[in-house]
């Protein structure tokens, strides 16, 4: 059961949703870019783990905030954390949450018990991913680094267009996953448009604010060598393609790599329950 959540910590009004009591130890997720602080599935697993997962500026019940960095929204986050006597989170994120979950190591590691990247993000603009980054993300970073206004006129039709059409923009995603997660996908129909509905409120502001968020340059990003890094990724993604395994293998403590030959960008939806699991054996 999810209990949503609303907290003001370093500036920021920020909405979340707790499963679980509340404990020492939590499961932290990081939702990806057009996803929200719901979008990860409920199971048996959750009655004894407490997961914890917000919106970012402008997603869902969120204010949006035109300019924030990656590093004010996490700094928010570890202090509601802390207000609630919080003391050892494990990490999951996947796609553009897989960074924030990178960042969020690199920032606080005494509260870093261990991440899992799910189909995540590499770290979009420093000098060691430069040339790693894929086309789509560059025109991203391009339009939120130069050309602001276009990029929020940008984000807006593609909001208005989801909410207007939803149905048919669904369908042409699910065109695009594996069967596993296009079947998962359409049996949980209420939690996938929830979850997309609320990641585009506020007429595409978070998404836009988001993009801003993650496209700033940093010099790198780096985990301490004694924290376990996860790696979930589908070898049919062509959203944060497998090549990214190679960067985080090389960069980070690789405890161990799941490579799906059958799974694209949404694997941790129907894998949810084995990642779960293997950060609480």
């Amino acid at each position: 059961m999810h209990h949503k959540e609303l907290a003001e910590s370093a500036g920021m009004q920020l909405s979340f949703t707790r499963t679980g009591d509340w404990r020492e130890e939590v499961v932290l997720f990081f939702h990806g870019f057009t996803g929200s602080k719901e979008y990860f599935p409920d199971c048996d697993a959750e009655s004894s783990t407490c997961i914890i997962s917000f919106d970012r500026p402008g997603i869902g019940d969120s204010p949006a905030i035109e300019s924030y960095t990656m590093e004010e929204f996490l700094e928010a986050v570890h202090s509601v954390l802390k207000a609630h006597n919080v003391t050892s989170a494990k990490l999951i994120g996947h796609s553009a949450g897989g960074y924030y979950a990178q960042l969020f190591a690199q920032m606080h590691p005494e509260m870093t018990a261990s991440i899992t990247l799910a189909s995540s993000m590499v770290p979009l603009n420093t000098p060691q991913t430069k040339g790693v980054v894929g086309a789509q993300w560059k025109f991203i970073a391009l339009l939120s680094r130069k050309f602001k206004r276009i990029s929020k006129r940008y984000f807006k039709q593609m909001a208005k267009g989801i909410v207007e059409d939803y149905d048919k923009q669904l369908a042409s995603n699910l065109e695009t996953l594996p069967e596993t997660e296009k079947r998962f996908m359409k049996e949980h129909p209420e939690l996938i448009k929830s979850a997309i509905l609320e990641a585009v409120a506020n007429d595409g502001m978070g998404v836009y604010c988001d993009a801003n968020a993650l496209c700033q340059k940093r010099d790198s990003v780096t985990i301490p060598a004694d924290i376990p890094v996860y790696i979930w990724h589908g070898m049919q993604d062509s959203t944060t393609p497998p090549s990214f395994v190679d960067y985080f293998e090389s960069a980070y403590s690789a405890k161990a790599t799941h490579l799906l030959s059958d799974a694209g960008h949404m694997l941790y939806l129907p894998n949810w329950l084995d990642i779960l699991q293997e950060i609480n054996p």
